[in-house]
């Protein structure tokens, strides 16, 4: 069995990634589980200082489930089939993530160049009949303009291959947004779940709209609530955000209020103690490519984390593409 987890930057993909499959290596019978390992095979290679804290972070995160870590930067088949691989035989395994193993064959010395979907994606599915579960993380990063380089378009060709062709033979695929986990490849079912689903906490009437740029978010919002009058968050003052009824460009707002010195954290404690009752149309910025900046670095990632929260916190989540709404909460 293999899912296939997908979400931007922020998204919460790696947290529903890590608990789902620590969920299925606990379906397993006790007697089976003495000889049914928990790995998780991790691929970012450390760079600098900056990957190193994203590695101890992601070493935090899995501290205490029972995992088994396997540092495999590159040539997945040949790990999995070298005189020192480790056996596979009833495992349930996490790959994190698709992404960084991509960069690692294209521009590693020692990697797959030009072969890299064909060696990726061989890998991949290697590993899935080898084992008995498979999660693998990987990263949405199309919904950007285009690329700074034609090297830059060559790995999101190559990224978008790999996702599409593992995708194809997975028995599930999963987006998390902002936490939630939406399964995409069984459409009807998602349909059928997501407009039952209630809040889990009574009292808040937050709603949050969300979508890639010009999608059509706002017209879709304004259907949705035709009374509210919207405030347009790249503009208006700061202030404002503790008692606008509705908020859009919400991503912009997040940019300025950084920007102001102001911290994520203030600004979602600000808007839970004084406006919890605000729609949100906020862009999807969390699934291009990881900017070179580290301003925009932080930015795009407390844009994911605050409306991580709000989501948990609001009555109504809608995903626009297209112009098309999607309730996912």
């Amino acid at each position: 069995m293999m899912e296939l987890v997908t979400g931007g930057s922020g998204s919460g993909k790696s947290a529903y990634a890590e608990d789902t499959v620590c969920r299925l290596h606990g379906f397993l019978s006790e007697d089976r589980k003495g000889d049914a390992p928990l790995y998780y095979i991790a691929d970012m290679f450390p760079y600098g200082r900056e990957t190193e804290e994203k590695i101890e972070n992601h070493r935090r995160m899995r501290a205490g489930k029972g995992f088994r870590t396997l540092e495999w930067y590159q040539d997945l088949e040949g790990k999995l089939t070298g005189e020192d691989a480790p056996s596979m035989e009833n495992a349930c395994v996490l790959l994190e993530c698709i992404s960084n193993l991509t960069a690692n064959e294209m521009y590693m010395e020692g990697g797959a160049g030009e072969r890299t979907v064909e060696a990726v994606v061989r890998g991949a599915r290697l590993l899935e009949k080898m084992c008995r579960h498979l999660v693998v993380v990987t990263n949405e990063v199309f919904t950007e303009s285009g690329p700074d380089s034609p090297e830059m378009d060559v790995y999101k060709r190559n990224l978008a291959q790999i996702n599409c062709a593992l995708a194809e033979t997975a028995d599930r695929v999963t987006e998390v947004v902002y936490g939630i986990p939406v399964c995409v490849k069984d459409l009807k079912a998602a349909e059928n779940n997501a407009g039952e689903q209630e809040s889990k906490r009574g009292g808040t009437a937050m709603k949050l709209v969300t979508g890639g740029a010009y999608q059509g978010k706002l017209a879709y919002a304004k259907t949705l609530y035709p009374d509210a009058e919207w405030t347009d968050g790249e503009v208006c003052p700061l202030q404002e955000i503790t008692s606008c009824r509705a908020v859009n460009h919400f991503h912009l707002f997040v940019r300025r209020w950084l920007e102001a010195g102001r911290t994520k954290e203030e600004l979602i404690d600000l808007i839970l103690a004084e406006n919890r009752g605000i729609i949100i149309a906020c862009d999807e910025i969390g699934c291009g490519l990881v900017p070179v900046d580290a301003f925009e670095r932080g930015y795009r990632e407390a844009v994911g984390r605050i409306c991580t929260v709000f989501a948990g916190e609001a009555e109504r989540v809608d995903r626009v593409i297209c112009g098309i709404g999607t309730r996912i909460k």
